[in-house]
């Protein structure tokens, strides 16, 4: 099963690498709370609600954990008539939340990251999402044993 997140990044190209700055102020604020032990994922701070609204449910509690990553550059595939790829750099992912259309209710979200940013930022859904900061071509190394 795959899971869906939200993905926040710039409406426009943004060259100048961002994450640190954005990680900083989110923590600040409180969206972000502690690292993950030996990871670049965040878990949800004491005023993430107040930027990332509850989906209205009759479950009082989130019921999973939710994971916060910020990335130098994300690269996803929208299925659309076509499959495209977008990439974009200062990337917000959001996994394990629930989420709910339309997806304006992330406005306010949107702004804070426009405020730490200068850039104005969109938010979409991707599904099944991996991160892992810049992405670089696969190698493939060969052992010929019998020359070893």
């Amino acid at each position: 099963m795959t899971s869906n997140a939200l993905i926040f990044f710039p409406r426009t190209y943004a060259g100048f690498n961002k994450t640190q700055l954005i990680e900083r102020q989110l923590g600040t604020v409180g969206v972000i709370g502690s690292r993950f032990k030996a990871t670049s994922v965040f878990s949800m701070g004491p005023h993430y609600r107040q930027f990332i609204p509850k989906v209205k449910s009759i479950q009082q509690f989130q019921r999973g954990i939710i994971r916060i990553q910020i990335l130098s550059v994300g690269v996803w595939a929208i299925a659309t008539e076509s499959i495209n790829i977008d990439e974009h750099s200062n990337v917000v992912i959001i996994e394990g939340d629930s989420i709910s259309h339309p997806l304006d209710r992330y406005a306010r979200f949107c702004d804070l990251l426009l405020c730490i940013t200068g850039d104005e930022y969109d938010v979409g859904v991707v599904s099944g999402p991996a991160g892992g900061g810049i992405a670089e071509r696969r190698k493939r190394y060969q052992v010929d044993m019998h020359t070893a």
